[in-house]
Parts: C-alpha cells; sequence; structure tokens
C-alpha cells in the first residue's frame, strides 16, 4: 500500500517539523520482512544512530516485526532525544503529557522545552498553552507569552484560534502577553475580526473564495508561500531508504541528529522527518482546552 506524504521542503532544511505535515503510518506486522526491518533498526540503534533509535520507537509502538511495548517505545524515543533528535523529544513529551499508563506531566513539559529549543513549533504552541492551565500544570503567564511568542513568529496555525479564546477570557492582554501583543498588533489578521472570518466560513463552507481576503483566506494566503512537495513511498521503501542511509554516514555520538542532512538521504526519504499524527496532536490540544478549540482551528484553516 501507497503511503502519501506531505513534504515542506523548506522545513527539511531547517529540521523544523509542522503538524499539518502527514506522518508515515507504520501499521502492525509479524511477517519475515518486517521483523528483518526491525533487526536492522535495532542494530543502527545499538550503534548510536538517532534516526534509527526513534524509528525504532515507532516499530515498539505498533508492532511491526515486534511485539507492541509502549515501554520499549518511549525508552527508545527518550534515548533518539539524548542523541539530538527534535522528532523523539517530542515523542516523547506526547507520550508523557497525553492521558494514560504512562502519563507524567513535568517530564514531558520538560521534553517539549528541548523539542522548542530545537525550533519545534509543535512543541512551543503546546508549551504556551500549558503554561496557562492551571489544572493540567501550573499557570505562568510570562512563559506562555514566551512560547505562543515563538510558535506565532513559526507562523504556527493554532496560535491565532487559541489567542481569540484568551482574549474572549480577558487573559490576553498587553500586561499578561507584552511579547507577542507587539507581535500580534503588526499582523494583518487582527483578533477581532477572526472570529467574523470564522463564522462567514461556518455559514457558507463551500463557497468560492472571493477577491477580497477574509481572515481565514488571508492565513491560507500565507501558507501558500511554503512549497508543498507530495511524494508517494511504500512504508518499506521508506524503510530500505533510511537504512541505506545509516550504511553512507557516521552514528550521532550524543550531538545531535544529522536529519536530512545524510549522505544519500532526503528529507522526502526520511521516516524522522515525518511529523505526529494530526490525531495524536488534536487529542493533547483538546484535553488542555477543548473540542471548541479543535473546531475554531479547522474553521479559520479550511480543515
Amino acid at each position: 500500500m501507497k503511503k502519501m506524504i506531505i513534504i515542506f521542503s523548506l522545513l527539511c532544511l531547517v529540521a523544523s517539523y509542522s503538524s499539518s505535515s502527514v506522518a508515515a503510518k507504520i501499521g502492525a506486522c509479524q511477517d519475515k520482512v518486517c521483523v528483518d526491518y526491525f533487526k536492522q533498526y535495532k542494530k543502527y540503534a545499538k550503534a548510536g544512530y538517532a534516526d534509527a533509535m526513534f524509528t525504532l520507537g515507532e516499530l515498539y509502538t505498533y508492532g511491526h516485526g515486534t511485539e507492541v511495548s509502549m515501554k520499549k517505545a518511549q525508552k527508545m524515543y527518550k534515548k533518539a532525544a539524548k542523541y539530538g533528535s527534535i522528532k523523539g523529544q517530542f515523542k516523547a513529551a506526547m507520550n508523557y503529557l497525553n492521558e494514560g499508563e504512562y502519563q507524567n506531566v513535568s517530564s514531558g513539559v520538560s521534553y517539549l522545552k528541548k523539542a522548542a529549543r530545537g525550533k519545534s513549533s509543535d512543541a512551543a504552541f503546546l508549551l504556551g498553552v500549558i503554561y496557562t492551565k492551571p489544572d493540567f500544570y501550573e499557570i505562568d503567564l510570562s512563559l506562555s507569552d514566551k512560547w505562543l511568542s515563538k510558535a506565532y513568529e513559526s507562523k504556527h496555525k493554532n496560535v491565532l484560534p487559541f489567542v481569540q479564546m484568551l482574549k474572549k477570557k480577558g487573559t490576553f492582554n498587553q500586561k499578561n502577553f507584552p511579547d507577542l501583543w507587539a507581535t500580534i498588533g503588526d499582523d494583518l489578521i487582527s483578533i477581532d475580526t477572526l472570529e467574523q472570518g470564522q463564522e462567514l466560513a461556518q455559514n457558507s463552507p463551500k463557497k468560492s473564495p472571493n477577491k477580497n481576503l477574509q481572515p481565514s483566506q488571508q492565513v491560507k494566503k500565507e501558507q501558500s508561500k511554503m512549497e508543498v512537495i507530495t511524494v508517494t513511498y511504500s512504508l518499506h521503501e521508506l524503510f530500505t531508504a533510511e537504512l541505506a542511509s545509516f550504511r553512507h554516514s557516521y552514528p550521532e555520538k550524543g550531538a545531535e541528529s544529522t536529519g536530512s542532512s545524510i549522505i544519500g538521504k532526503t528529507c522526502a526519504k526520511s521516516l524522522s522527518c515525518s511529523t505526529t499524527s494530526q490525531g495524536e496532536f488534536d487529542r493533547l490540544a483538546m484535553q488542555l482546552v477543548g473540542k471548541e478549540f479543535i473546531t475554531k482551528f479547522r474553521l479559520m484553516s479550511g480543515g
């Protein structure tokens, strides 16, 4: 079965990740070929390849070539994170933050910070949200301001609808969010007109865009500046390409993940260049701010 992966070439170059990308999906498989891939990834993970550690974590998560083991999966994500994999840092954080047997919010926030410092806009956004939720972690609006500003500067699509929610609650103002207030003040999309644009999108979902850009359409215009390349590979073709790249490179040795810069490996053929699933991101967002937020985000982005 062919898997469709949407690759943002600019993100590949800067080793950053966006929740709008579609991750290659790994399913359960105990066939000989799947077991063989698992063994190869295990070998390269032991040799110190961060991308191999991350993919091995995925194989443990979904039972591809091995039995499902979330304990072993999280161990590999954390090891990949230690070796500088932003993707590993983010996945370890998501496992700690989502409800379940391994939930540890403090550890999750710690790994989110590592990923956010590595330019993960998803991590920066979630940190900005978490620091406004005293029932989830601890309230610190100065830190929320810091991380939301970074996410906004990275053009994260979720920031504006979240700010709109904060504004309705009376939380978003110049005193509480000085950096974000100053940044958003210069934006073409005002928070006051955002809701109007959402209502227009909701009432006329099938209308063709008119020449006068509404707020939600302005967002699409900004997004269109980023080149989008659609490439189709089978899952095992991705495995083969990534494993081949390891044979032409050196392990990270604890420094940082080389990602798409490995000799012979393009972002299109790297599982570590794909992102966490939209569903996984949505679940945590809903856990933090409710279903209304996801609805608003999708209306604004036209999703």
